[in-house]
């Protein structure tokens, strides 16, 4: 059987890899055999995996000492137990059998918790792997996987002692993934110093000076991650991966449009119109203040043709889904995005929680890999969680046809965590983009992007690759996860302060011109901002740079990195009056300031991702806050300096407003949202071609500013 086969082979070089050379290889029929074997034992419960467990049988009752074979029955067995969630679960008798016959012991344990954790089991992979800290407390995958697990299952000190008995090891290669998954974590510190023993280990290593290179380019140490860059450069002056992270570091330094010409220039040498270059370039581009919106989504609408002729996607006429109009609708949820500080965590979560699973049960489609109390949640809050982070676009795809899903909704557009491919397969007769990305997508395999009337006006449809469905009020709904109380008044003898926390690619050259306007007319006026890449020198100067340039010393900045998010929304306590940035508006960062107390002044563009903040304002009923063009802008700083006592005095006020709003009525935006899902359903029933679900008794912004 040739999963049993290519485990063999695995096991006997991993045991003594001398014996690489003169082994046979796999064919590719055995390794694409072994996938499936892989994917039967995550999901035991598919049909598929029934059909092998009664081949197994079969095998079984001839052979009986087949420990393999044994093992994965063991294992598809759990699916027809019910509450199989520790070996306990499983008749005793086999696991016992399993385990006597198994070629090292501990083996049928690890593998037993290995699949029950990455098969969404993470209470029976804790049952499992728990046992080796006895058995084989220096198997040190078996305690990675237990940390995982433990994790995963809200024992985060007892998870930690798991990591650090894994980090033991003297094994490079693992030791790398160990820092890879502990960051996946948080553990950003203790995955640094895992790689450097790791380089210890092996100080020409390639891959260990790659994933310290990309570490301290996801923690903003731009300048070690160049450093480590140049290493592997002088070492293997052809590697292929430098390339990616060089090209993103003129983002992460503030330079959007060097960033996107870098990426574009890759992308057409690679001449692979299916790169995940792809993403990077759609990403860019809305940052990019020299494109014209019409620019950007004849971009995204280029970028997705190539994808979408690569594959064949299922035939709308061929979903057997029930078209009752009124019937319960299955929905899913594609993303991995379910964890603390994220922001479709923020927006998301609130709302699956408040979802009617009786008419609308959600089955959630995970393609992350970090896990917290907020990914438990959200886990709670579905229906069914499917952990599908190891499969590619097509295993998906079928796992959303088997769970016969009427609106599957993608909560990542072209963000890292994406799967549009998924989507350009047609998983879903009804399939449409939420949160995730505030743009169109540019598939025209996405029938709905999930809008307002203010980001997605309808007379804003050319921009739009998807047809436009409109929730009355803001598409954002703002639902602090914890509770940040309200800074003290700034003292009346202290300086204003404008200030923004977006992100710092986002402050192009319109928008350090037109707030180096606001701090000229106010003389006395300073700016704080604040953001994870103005931890390194490098941007610090590069910024002080810029603003001088406009006539802004640096005695008027305040330049600071990034902090935790409790002590960072207490910082808004510094701060008089928020700035948005164009034309890549602010999203979490605005709700957080006007739930601090602090006012924001916006600009409304011309698409989806410069008028968040004019969507907000308008919610919120603060519409006198939203310019028109730059001059007005400038006008309303002016205004709300001259009220700066007020403004200080104000913040609870704000806060109230607020929470009054509908920008903050979860109940109702619920609600709201439940009739959309309804609405997207009976237009597919109905065969009705249009492309426009408007948002009823709405008054919207004009989309002309």
């Amino acid at each position: 059987m040739a999963p049993q086969r290519l485990y063999v082979l695995q096991q006997l070089q991993r045991l003594n890899p001398t014996l690489q050379d003169g082994l046979q290889q796999p064919t590719r029929e055995a390794s694409t055999s072994a996938a499936a074997a892989e994917q039967h034992l995550l999901n035991p419960g598919s049909k598929e995996a029934q059909r092998w467990a009664r081949e197994l049988d079969n095998w079984l009752a001839t052979n009986p000492g087949d420990w393999l074979s044994a093992l994965y029955k063991l294992r598809l067995d759990e699916a027809n137990i019910a509450g199989a969630t520790t070996p306990d679960g499983t008749p005793t008798e086999r696991l016992n059998n399993t385990r006597t016959l198994e070629p090292i012991p501990g083996e049928s344990l690890h593998w037993l918790g290995l699949w029950r954790l990455n098969g969404g089991d993470p209470s029976g992979a804790v049952a499992a792997l728990a046992q080796l800290v006895e058995l084989r407390p220096w198997r040190h995958g078996s305690m990675l996987y237990l940390g995982e697990a433990l994790l995963r299952t809200g024992n985060r000190t007892a998870a930690e002692v798991a990591f650090t008995r894994a980090s033991h090891s003297s094994n490079p290669a693992f030791l790398r993934l160990l820092a890879q998954r502990v960051y996946q974590h948080n553990y950003w510190q203790e995955a640094v110093a895992v790689l450097q023993r790791s380089l210890e280990l092996a100080p020409e290593s390639i891959e260990t000076l790659l994933a310290l290179a990309r570490l301290h380019w996801e923690v903003y140490d731009l300048t070690a991650a160049e450093g480590f860059c140049r290493r592997v450069l002088q070492n293997d002056p052809g590697n292929s991966e430098v390339r990616y992270l060089l090209n993103a570091l003129p983002g992460r330094r503030g330079d959007a449009a060097s960033h996107l010409a870098a990426v574009e220039e890759h992308y057409a040498d690679l001449a692979d119109p299916s790169s995940r270059l792809v993403s990077s370039i759609a990403m860019a581009s809305l940052y990019v203040d020299t494109l014209t919106p019409e620019q950007t989504a004849q971009r995204h609408r280029d970028l997705c043709i190539p994808i979408e002729e690569s594959v064949t996607p299922q035939p709308l006429e061929t979903f057997g889904n029930n078209l009752n109009p009124d019937r319960a609708l299955r929905i899913g949820l594609v993303s991995g995005d379910f964890h603390r500080q994220h922001p479709v965590n923020l927006f998301m979560l609130p709302l699956l929680q408040r979802l009617d699973p009786a008419q609308f049960p959600v089955t959630v489609f995970h393609t992350g890999t970090m896990h917290d109390e907020y990914t438990n949640r959200a886990r709670q809050a579905a229906s069914r969680w499917i952990e599908v982070h190891g499969l590619d676009d097509q295993a998906i795809h079928q796992r959303v046809r088997d769970q016969k899903i009427d609106v599957l909704i993608d909560l990542a557009g072209h963000t890292s965590s994406h799967r549009l491919g998924v989507f350009a397969l047609r998983s879903a007769p009804v399939q449409a983009t939420f949160l995730g990305y505030p743009h169109s997508t540019g598939l025209s395999r996405m029938d709905w992007l999930i809008g307002d009337p203010v980001v997605a006006p309808a007379e804003h449809a050319p921009l739009f690759s998807e047809g436009i469905a409109q929730l009355p009020g803001s598409v954002f709904c703002w639902s602090p996860v914890d509770d940040y109380p309200l800074p003290p008044a700034r003292p009346a003898a202290a300086p204003l302060v404008f200030g923004s926390f977006n992100n710092i690619m986002k402050l192009t050259p319109r928008t350090i011109a037109l707030w180096a306007a606001v701090l000229r007319e106010l003389p006395g006026a300073r700016l704080l901002l604040k953001a994870p890449s103005l931890a390194d020198a490098s941007v610090i100067a590069r910024f002080r740079g810029l603003f001088a340039a406009e006539g802004i010393g640096p005695e008027r900045l305040l330049l600071e990195g990034p902090e935790g998010l409790e002590a960072m929304m207490q910082r808004y306590g510094g701060v008089d009056i928020a700035l948005d940035p164009t034309p890549y508006n602010g999203g979490t960062t605005t709700l957080q300031a006007l739930w601090m107390g602090v006012p924001v002044i916006a600009l409304a563009g011309g698409n989806f991702v410069s008028r968040m903040g004019a969507s907000f304002l308008t919610a919120l009923g603060r519409s006198e806050w939203i310019a028109s063009d730059d001059a007005h802008y400038r006008a309303i700083a002016r205004q709300l300096a001259e009220q700066l006592p007020a403004l200080r005095s104000g913040r609870a006020e704000l806060r109230h407003q607020m929470a009054a709003s509908g920008l903050s009525d979860l109940e109702g935006y619920a609600a709201h949202f439940q009739g959309l899902l309804r609405r997207m359903w009976r237009h597919h029933c109905s065969g009705d071609p249009g492309r426009l679900l408007a948002a009823e008794n709405e008054t919207s912004l004009s989309a002309e500013p």
